[in-house]
């Protein structure tokens, strides 16, 4: 009797970490990255000078970025940005605190180009990963990590006639 209940409770455990994985709930796990509605192909620059390009790129599973221009939240489509570039904030002693209390994470500077020509200066939370995938695997970085967002463009693929 010990036996089957033992066998119960492991198989119960094994189905539910099953269940969990195909929710998405574990998002950090290797070889995930969220689906999009859109194919957007991008080159990534980390802090160190490192390049990746990736398809099915995005910023947490969102074909956006999203941040802060004063207290006024920014929601920025992928295909009217050129590039981002990434800048640590040293000193937050100037920034509200009510705009921290609305970022999770690590505050950034991120200058937005955008394909007209223009810049939008946002601070957005560089907790958030961005996703991708490569010719040989997958890539997940901090945008903290990351200097440069650049080459953003959607990619369409061509269906066999």
């Amino acid at each position: 009797m010990k036996r089957l209940c033992v066998s119960i409770s492991v198989l119960s455990l094994v189905l539910l970490a099953r269940a969990v994985c195909a929710m998405g709930l574990l998002q950090g796990q290797a070889g995930y990255i969220p689906k999009t509605t859109t194919n957007m192909g991008f080159t990534i620059m980390d802090q160190l000078g490192v390049t990746t390009a990736v398809e099915h790129g995005s910023i947490d599973g969102k074909n956006y970025v999203w941040g802060y221009n004063g207290m006024t939240l920014n929601m920025i489509p992928f295909d009217n940005i050129a590039s981002i570039s990434f800048t640590s904030l040293s000193d937050t002693s100037h920034v509200p605190a009510k705009l921290l209390n609305k970022l999770e994470g690590e505050p950034l500077n991120a200058s937005v180009f955008l394909k007209n020509g223009s810049v939008v200066t946002l601070m957005v939370d560089g907790s958030l990963f961005c996703y991708g995938r490569t010719t040989y695997g997958y890539v997940r970085a901090k945008l903290s990590s990351l200097a440069r967002i650049e080459d953003i463009r959607q990619i369409k693929k061509v269906t066999a006639r």
